[in-house]
């Protein structure tokens, strides 16, 4: 077990870094367009866009990573009905996402009545668009790492969730940006509920095609209270790194790496012992989840140290002393810690009241990941500076 997650998850991780850093600076790029400067909304859009979107791309990596560990991959038919029908899912439930977060950021983002009807309708289309487009790439790369994985020899669960989220945000902003560019644009003319009613359209015949499927129905109404929890919480942890980014500034950069690393053990974690309930028929083998906690954990902490001493490197304003890496080290530990206990307890509770893990663990995880990971990271600076 430690060679294996040592081999195929540290390397996972270190790409979901390179993608954290990589779609920070995306999103520093396209809140300078014009899209963004004319509809102010799209701001508010951002973190629930990405929050929601994310979790139920992490939902449909573990579903099928669990599949593949009971074999349902090794036969070709049962295989790709797995695949379509996981990825009819996801677009479904993406319709669904970006009409939410397009009426939340029309609504929260209201300025004035005349331009109400207008707004809503362009940021719906973005919203729609950016969804289900992301999710359409996210949801082929998905598929394509869990089935190279099975064939290979790897184990899904170890690399699936932390390359989902890692590219899952990266494209998120790159479609937004181009989406949002085009919409607003046109803003004027009838493009853009053209494109609202285009992208609904799908979404009904999307639901009727997976009612239709007898074994994935049950997942349309599942799983959306933690989305919703996921959401809330991240909301919360952005608006306590806007209240320190100007006392802080060198506390932003940091904040996706610490909540990105913590999250994807966690989530990792959980994608294993969801594997391995489902094998076992909901059977728990605490020595073996306990090591793998173990291990996990410790991998946390390289990786932490290699990435701030990158930022040491580049930025030497930041001026990190001995003080600052104990402190962010105990941090990332305790973080890294109440993910996997998380995942664990999340996982055992669930399974044990007849929910499917793959449904619900991910946005507890991530959303709970994202506040505890800003507070703490807050507390470092606060208490060394």
């Amino acid at each position: 077990i430690i060679q294996e997650l040592t081999i195929e998850v540290m390397p996972a991780l270190l790409v979901s870094v390179a993608g954290s850093v990589f779609a920070g600076y995306v999103l520093g790029r396209i809140q300078e367009s014009r899209a963004f400067e004319q509809l102010p909304a799209l701001f508010i859009m951002v973190a629930v866009l990405l929050n929601l979107k994310s979790n139920i791309e992490l939902n449909m990596s573990t579903r099928l990573s669990t599949l593949a560990n009971l074999g349902v991959f090794s036969m070709r038919a049962e295989g790709i009905n797995a695949l379509r029908s996981n990825m009819e899912l996801l677009l479904l439930q993406s319709t669904i996402v970006g009409t939410s977060v397009g009426l939340i950021a029309s609504v929260l983002g209201f300025s004035k009545w005349s331009a109400l009807i207008k707004e809503t309708g362009v940021l719906l289309g973005i919203g729609l668009g950016c969804s289900v487009i992301g999710s359409a790439v996210i949801g082929v790369l998905i598929s394509a790492t869990v089935v190279t994985s099975h064939k290979f020899g790897v184990d899904p669960d170890n690399i699936g969730t932390p390359i989902a989220s890692s590219f899952g945000d990266m494209s998120t902003l790159l479609i937004l940006g181009m989406v949002s560019t085009v919409l607003v644009a046109v803003m004027d003319t009838l493009w853009p509920a053209a494109a609202v009613v285009g992208f609904l359209t799908l979404g009904g015949f999307l639901l009727r095609v997976v009612r239709a499927n007898h074994q994935m129905a049950h997942h349309i109404s599942e799983g959306w209270l933690p989305l919703v929890y996921a959401a809330v919480t991240s909301s919360i942890a952005g608006v306590i790194v806007e209240r320190c980014a100007e006392r802080f500034p060198g506390m932003p950069p940091l904040v996706p790496v610490v909540n990105g690393i913590g999250g994807n053990i966690g989530t990792v974690f959980a994608s294993r012992m969801s594997t391995s309930l489902h094998r076992l028929h909901g059977r728990y083998i605490a020595d073996e989840h306990n090591l793998v906690m173990l291990i996990l954990l410790l991998i946390n902490i390289p990786i932490q140290m290699g990435f701030l001493s990158m930022r040491q490197y580049f930025d030497p304003a930041l001026q990190l002393n001995l003080g600052f890496l104990l402190a962010y080290t105990l941090a990332t530990v305790v973080h890294g810690l109440a993910m996997l206990l998380i995942g664990k307890f999340a996982c055992k509770y669930l399974w044990a009241r007849g929910y499917d893990p793959d449904d619900y663990v991910n946005p507890f995880i991530t959303g709970t990941g994202d506040m505890l990971g800003t507070i703490l990271l807050a507390l470092v600076f606060l208490v060394v500076f």
